[in-house]
Parts: structure tokens; sequence; C-alpha cells
């Protein structure tokens, strides 16, 4: 690696390491470049960068900067012995086994929900985050739901005003359409979606939690609408179910 290579790799650590320290509201540019001592345009460039790869997420709204949704997947691969990842293997590839659908681990972070592992089922179907590292706005799809739905109110609230822009950008989701969701996944005690957010697409989700705690990450299902005979959505819900029962102890 080159000198200026080098230089540049110690940037990007320095603002990392800057926005880490920031908190869930993040920082601005200004304060990051005068943090970091880095002319704007270099401090600029740098974060843009970090952005493009999911180092970093960026509040265009609000202007500011904070961890990405990628972060989170390395954080996750480093502990991986005792991790979330290695507790929920077996029970994604039996899921699939024992349906032939799709499967995903999801876990929230800051404002995202992102996929730590999945099985691809029988038939390849379209998905909200596509691979494992990818990432949607925390209340867009059934696993993202399965965990906003059971956090508290207070947080709820922060995380729906937080996403509302982002929202925008997912078919006839709206703050209200996300507050039926949340309510109707409470009394359930498990997400649906039936084709809503991609036609022909449907979707089950169940938070992994134990006894009053938060959420941290979900277990969910993607499949064809066309396989939704009654009682499909029931029984795929019972399996999670059981398979979370399992992981979480009880």
């Amino acid at each position: 690696m080159t000198s200026g290579g080098a230089q540049l790799l110690d940037r990007a650590i320095i603002l990392l390491d800057l926005v880490a320290d920031g908190g869930i509201e993040g920082l601005t540019l200004k304060e990051l470049a005068a943090r970091s001592a880095l002319n704007t345009a270099t401090c600029h460039r740098i974060l843009n960068t970090l952005v493009g790869h999911k180092l970093l997420a960026r509040d265009d709204k609000k202007r500011r900067y904070r961890l990405g949704a990628r972060m989170a997947i390395y954080g996750v691969r480093a502990a991986r012995g005792p991790g979330i990842i290695s507790r929920c293997e077996v029970a994604l590839t039996r899921l699939r086994r024992r349906t032939g659908d799709t499967t995903h681990l999801m876990a929230r972070f800051n404002h995202d929900s992102v996929c730590l592992d999945r099985r691809d089922g029988e038939c390849i179907v379209p998905t909200l985050t596509g691979s494992v590292g990818g990432s949607v706005p925390l209340g867009v799809g059934p696993g993202s739901i399965a965990m906003l739905a059971f956090l508290d109110e207070d947080e709820q609230d922060y995380t729906i005003r937080a996403n509302l822009h982002r929202y925008a950008s997912y078919r006839d989701l709206t703050k209200d359409k996300v507050r039926q969701l949340i309510a109707d996944t409470r009394q359930r005690g498990y997400s649906v979606d039936m084709g809503e957010l991609i036609p022909g697409i449907a979707g089950v989700g169940m938070p992994i939690r134990a006894p009053g705690e938060k959420p941290g990450a979900a277990l969910s299902f993607t499949l064809l609408c066309a396989k939704l005979a009654p009682g499909v959505i029931e029984h795929y819900a019972t399996l999670l179910r059981e398979e979370i029962d399992a992981i979480t102890g009880q």
C-alpha cells in the first residue's frame, strides 16, 4: 500500500471512530471535520465513500452520519461463536427444509433492519433486503415490523419519525400503515405481509426475545402468495414459535 493509501485508510478509521462515539443521533459533516482536523472537502469525500460501502449511513434530512448496516454484520461475525448467527443457523436450515421457502435472520441496528443470515428456498423470490448484509428501514417488511412492534412505545415513535421520509420509497407505506402493522403484529404475536410491499410475495416474521426483553432480532419467511392456502400463515407462525422457543431456551 502506498503512503497515500495508508493515510487515506487512517483518515477513514478516524472518521469511523468519531461517528461510533457520536451516539444514536450521529454527527454532522461540520462536526466531523472539526474533530478530525480534516478539511471539509476531504472529510466529505471520505464520508461519501464510507456511505457507499454501507459502513456509514447518512440521514439526508438532518445531515448527520451514523454507523451503517455493514458494521452490524462485521460485529456479529466477529463474535460468531456464541452470537445470534450461530444460535440461529440450525433453525434457519430446518425451517427452510420443512417448508421449501426462503428464511431470514434479521437484526435491529439503529433505525435499520439488517439481514444477518438467510437460506434460499426452492423457488428464488425477490426480497426487500436482497442478500446477507442488505438492510431496510425499521418498519419495512415482516422481520422488521416483528421487532419494531415489541419495542417500547416511545422507541417506536422515535423510529417511525426518523424513518418517515424513507418509507415513501416503499409501496403504499405510510406512518398510519406502519402503526396499523404494529398493532396487528402485537395482537397476533407475529407479522404478516400478504404481498403489499412486493406484489406476489408474502412474508411472516416473529421477534426473537426472552420474556421482558426488547427484541434485537427476528426470524422470518418469504414465500409466493400463490402458496397462501388456508392455514398456511398460522402454520408458518407455529414453526417460527417452536424454533424461537428453542433458541431462547423457553
